[in-house]
């Protein structure tokens, strides 16, 4: 959108307005995070976020386990254009299936590569199929919230108070914090 105001005859100022999410979508990315993340048990001893992704029949693969002109051109046909992962979609070669899987740079920290298969598991999630800012800021939301969750698990066992509780009113909580985080401010 773009805000455009005549400054004189011959000249016009427009400002590009930058991209946000309505706020709707902002609470349905939520939702999906913490029900994703629920229905998992990502309170439970021992969770491991990799292999609920493998559960869901996602193949997760390190760039390091990749030739390099492989990696090249997964990257060239990747609808993301970040470097640090990919999701990749493509049909399987002998069966037809949908084949799902996410790419992602190893040579990160631990905290890192969980942020980045978070934000690649997004894509593949909320259906995205090309590039855009929209989809990005979307799958930056999907993987601030996914990695904060995890976070209060890990320090205050957010999640298990909420499971054993059934205390719905600090998960409210938590999803209009999170609300108004994510809607006073550009997600990127």
């Amino acid at each position: 959108m773009e805000n455009c105001t005549e400054q004189t005859d011959k000249t016009t100022d427009c400002t590009t307005k930058p991209p946000t999410l309505p706020s709707w979508k902002v609470s349905q990315i939520i939702l999906t995070v913490v029900n994703l993340l629920s229905e998992e048990g990502y309170f439970r001893e021992g969770f491991d976020y990799m292999e609920m992704i493998r559960k869901k029949g996602i193949v997760l693969k390190k760039y390091s386990a990749f030739k390099s002109e492989n990696l090249l051109e997964l990257q060239k046909v990747s609808i993301g254009l970040w470097n640090e992962g990919l999701c990749l979609i493509f049909p399987d070669p002998q069966t037809g299936a949908t084949c799902r899987m996410i790419a992602y740079n190893d040579n990160k920290s631990a905290a890192e590569v969980m942020q980045i298969i978070f934000h690649e598991l997004a894509h593949i999630m909320l259906r995205h199929t090309q590039q855009s800012n929209l989809g990005e800021m979307e799958a930056t939301l999907f993987s601030g919230v996914a990695m904060l969750l995890m976070v209060l698990e890990q320090q205050f066992h957010i999640g298990r108070m909420i499971a054993e509780k059934g205390d719905k009113a600090m998960l409210k909580g938590i999803q209009k914090g999170l609300m108004r985080k994510f809607n006073a401010q550009e997600v990127l």
